[in-house]
């Protein structure tokens, strides 16, 4: 037996324990609903926190970025559902806020409600102390770019034996501490839709808990107004972003008091306009954020009652796409 033979049968076990090693490591986020996303246009990145997989709930940070999925090495938050996260631009850092240790409330925990306000920059998470708004989860979120503030609205707070207290408080955080800004406009609620609209130089807020709601509000930094439109189809959960492209709100999904939906409509100057009913499987839970860099809408996860789905979709020209996926999930009663 030559040395070289020789060299490669010894060195065989390591490569294959190296290739076995590289192969567990997962490569994206899996299965997900309940998460938060944002979008980083300066370093054209989505950004992935939390949520429940099929089976727990997560505190990992993950990067979509150039058709890949990278873990992040930051820590901070410990593992949580519907927190409220938002991308601060002019700040280049990300604002997260409360939420859940659970994915539903069973009053096993003897507090469930997070209240704690994190700060991303880069891959450091920083945990800013002093008082802020009240425990919640499901509270609906979006950045003012006119004011550089990001605004909350609303949520839920889940009890130890299990009630649930809808809210409806609009919180304003400046980048150094959060200020309640009002106490009136849209009814209390929980999951309801939240994105900027530059042409109104507001924020929108649609649908929620409740019916659910179709009713549309837009908020200018001083007070809440109902946009004089016709209710659409109620919807709990939806999810909503800006795109830049047709300038025109776009939202996905939710449940409607049945059963979830996969439609997609667009905010019109006289009111929501069904433009799509092709494309992710029906659904709530989902995020979607603006990529406007891309000039589209990217959506990810999301569940259906049973499974649970790890698929990217972008929705481009009228149309959505599948970027990536990976199997979708049953998820497991284990109390979350």
């Amino acid at each position: 037996m030559s040395r070289g033979t020789l060299g490669l049968l010894l060195a065989a076990p390591a490569v294959m324990a190296l290739a076995t090693s590289a192969s567990t490591q997962q490569p994206d986020p899996g299965v997900r609903n309940a998460h938060a996303a944002v979008y980083d246009s300066r370093d054209h990145a989505l950004l992935l926190f939390g949520g429940a997989t099929a089976t727990d709930v997560r505190a990992d940070l993950w990067r979509w970025h150039d058709g890949a999925w990278r873990l992040s090495p930051a820590t901070g938050p410990e593992p949580r559902t519907f927190p409220a996260m938002a991308h601060d631009s002019a700040r280049g850092e990300v604002v997260l806020f409360g939420g859940s240790r659970v994915l539903f409330g069973d009053g096993t925990p003897a507090a469930t409600m997070l209240d704690d306000t994190w700060v991303l920059r880069g891959d450091e998470w920083v945990r800013v102390p002093g008082v802020g708004p009240g425990p919640r989860a499901e509270a609906a979120v979006a950045y003012d770019s006119r004011r550089e503030r990001t605004v909350m609205f609303g949520g839920r707070l889940t009890s130890p034996e299990g009630g649930v207290t809808r809210l409806g408080d609009t919180w304003e955080w400046d980048g150094r501490r959060w200020t309640r800004s009002s106490s009136s406009g849209p009814s209390p609620r929980s999951g309801a839709a939240m994105a900027w609209h530059p042409e109104l130089r507001a924020v929108v807020l649609f649908g929620g808990s409740g019916g659910p709601l179709g009713d549309t509000w837009s908020w200018d930094g001083r007070a809440w107004s109902r946009l004089p439109i016709p209710p659409a189809p109620g919807r709990f959960n939806p999810a909503m972003a800006w795109n830049s492209s047709s300038r025109r709100l776009v939202r996905f999904g939710g449940w409607n008091g049945t059963g979830r939906t996969s439609d997609t409509w667009e905010l019109r100057e006289d009111g929501w306009a069904l433009v799509h009913s092709a494309g992710p499987a029906a659904r709530n839970h989902a995020v979607l954020v603006s990529a406007p860099d891309r000039g589209s809408l990217l959506l990810f996860g999301g569940h259906d009652g049973e499974t649970v789905f790890g698929d990217l979709w972008e929705w481009r020209d009228g149309r959505w796409t599948l970027l990536q996926s990976v199997p979708a999930e049953r998820r497991v009663a284990n109390g979350h």
